[in-house]
This record gives structure tokens, sequence and C-alpha cells, in this order.
């Protein structure tokens, strides 16, 4: 009994963390291993910003419309943006190296499109592999203090090595073309039917130097999550999640980037601050929250269904410099 409910743990955590960039805190038995192929269709068309704009009258259309950035730290507002899409096909997978280490991959092949894209590229947006992340989770501890909750601590690299990095002021590209290295401690209890998973660690950005005199580091990050899952039936389960980043705010760019900067029509005096915070989006703050149903087929078969968008968020939690973005996903799982 208590393996099956281990399973339908580990099976619940994994999905959420598919969909949600939530992390389980349960390993893999040595030999089992967890496999999803997931369809995921993201789109959004507003930001949360803090870019001041000021106002300039169309005479075309006899109106005002946005001008030039006036401050890059003004009050923080929901602002049209350009549309962006990316559907995505990813495998995500973990496999027990032994009972208490747990190597995991996800790979994604994404087709993305933005009106922006159209604007400076030669086509509506870049499709193939994308950022592929490599990952270890270790258990620390099977029952902590006795308590029963479970503790592991997990590294991830993210390889932006898959596609081509192009210029980025003028053109879209599969990621950011840096490695990213993220440390995580979780924390994850069986409660009843269903389990809840604590998640806190940092994420390291390295420096993007891919292009000569367009060099530049996002920010580092410090990210938290908090997941759940509930059977609410032996063949239906439902998963949700509440997750959250804050950059640590040491973003920089290169002084020829910034001199490169007109190239995408940004002025001078506030170039830096817009790149950082606005065209290339390298001091984001997010608070996403996510829900899905998974259906078990058979014991080892699923199929999750998935909903997740960004929220306004509040205090040190708000969304910040950030697209306002739903995904909605469906995989089918399969554990051995």
């Amino acid at each position: 009994m208590k393996k099956k409910m281990t399973i339908i743990f580990l099976s619940l955590a994994a999905s959420i963390f598919l969909c949600s960039e939530a992390f389980s805190a349960w390993t893999q038995a040595k030999g089992h291993s967890y496999n999803s192929l997931g369809f995921s269709y993201y789109k959004t068309t507003k930001k949360f910003t803090t870019m001041e704009k000021t106002p300039k009258f169309n005479d075309e259309i006899m109106q005002y419309e946005e001008g030039d950035v006036a401050s890059t730290h003004g009050e923080l507002i929901r602002r049209e943006e350009e549309e962006f899409t990316s559907k995505k096909i990813t495998y995500y997978g973990e496999y027990g190296i032994i009972d208490t280490l747990t190597v995991i991959a996800s790979i994604p092949w994404d087709w993305q499109k933005s009106n922006d894209a159209e604007k400076y590229g030669d086509n509506d947006g870049p499709s193939g592999i994308g950022d592929i992340n490599l990952g270890l989770r270790y258990n620390l501890t099977q029952s902590l203090l006795g308590s029963g909750t479970v503790m592991s601590v997990q590294g991830e690299v993210k390889i932006p090595e898959a596609y081509k990095y192009e210029n980025p002021l003028t053109h879209l590209s599969l990621g950011d073309g840096q490695y990213d290295a993220s440390l995580l401690l979780q924390l994850g209890r069986g409660i009843g039917k269903g389990y809840a998973v604590f998640s806190g660690g940092y994420k390291y950005r390295f420096e993007n130097e891919k292009i000569q005199d367009h060099e530049f580091k996002p920010s580092d990050q410090f990210k938290a999550s908090i997941s759940g899952g509930y059977a609410l039936t032996p063949k239906i389960s439902l998963l949700a999640s509440l997750d959250w980043f804050r950059s640590v705010g040491n973003a920089k760019v290169s002084n020829e980037l910034i001199a490169n900067a007109p190239e995408a029509g940004i002025k001078a005096e506030h170039a830096e601050g817009e790149l950082i915070k606005d065209s290339l989006g390298l001091e984001p703050y997010d608070l996403n929250w996510f829900i899905g149903v998974q259906y078990s087929i058979t014991d080892t078969v699923q199929v999750v269904a998935s909903y997740n968008t960004d929220l306004d968020g509040i205090g040190p939690f708000k969304t910040e410099n950030y697209g306002l973005g739903e995904t909605f996903g469906l995989s089918l799982v399969y554990i051995h």
C-alpha cells in the first residue's frame, strides 16, 4: 500500500513539474522511470511593465498613441504588446539511477511567432529544439526529523546549444542563448489521498557572449513554489501549484549593445534601462498559477490536461516587466 501511494505521489508531482515548473521532492526507484510527451500552446498580448511612455499625437489617425520612453521606473501597469505565441512539444523524463538519485531531462520542440519578428526579421518566428534542461535530484531523507516529510535537493542546467542564436535587437530566438544553473531544496509530504510540495532555491544565469558587441547577462533569480495533488476518484486527480520567481537585480548589458540599441528603435537616453527591463526582459518578476486534471487510463498510462496563467500578484510577489500569458497543455504520461 505504501509503495502504491508513493507511485501516486510521484505521478501527480511529476505532472505538475512538467506543466508548471514546480519541482517534485520524490525520487524514482532504481530502474524506474517517468516519461511524458506534452503539447502546450502559449499566447500573450499584454505585459506588466514599468516603462513610462510619453503620449504623441498621430496626425494620420487623429488620436494620441504611445511615444518614446520617458522613464524605466514608472508606475507598474498593464500594456498592450505585440502578440507572441509558442506551440511546443516537450519530452520530459525521469530515471532512477539508484533509489535516492534520479536523472531528469526536458527537451522541447518549439514553434514561435511574434509580430515583432515580422517587423524586424525575415520571417514570423523560429522553430526547432529550444533550451534543453538536464538535472539530478537526490533524496536527503525520507522522513525529516521523523515527520514523514521527504527532503531532496535538485540541481539543473539549461543548455542553449541546440538552436541558432540571432541578434536579440532584431530577431526572435528559441531562448536567451545563455546557460542557467539552478539549485533547489524540496520538501514533500503525502496527505491522505494527495500530497503537497514546497520548493525553493536560486537560479544563476550566465552571460550571453554569442554575438560580438551584443553581450548581456540576465539577472539571477530567487525561485519558490507551492504545489499539490489530490485523487478525486481512483482515476481522476486534481493538480495545482503557485510558482514565483524574483530577479535579484544584477542584469547588465555591454556598452556596445547599448550603442547598437537604435537598431531596434531604442533611444539612447534610456537605452540601458529599456534593454534590461523591456526589450530583452533581463530583470522580470513573475507569479504564476497552474491547475490540471489527470486521468489514469491504466496504472502506468495517464493523460494530463492543464492551464496556467500569470497573475498580478501583490507586494514583493507582483509580476513586473514580464508578459501576461496563458498556457494550455495536454500530456501523455507513461510510468515504468
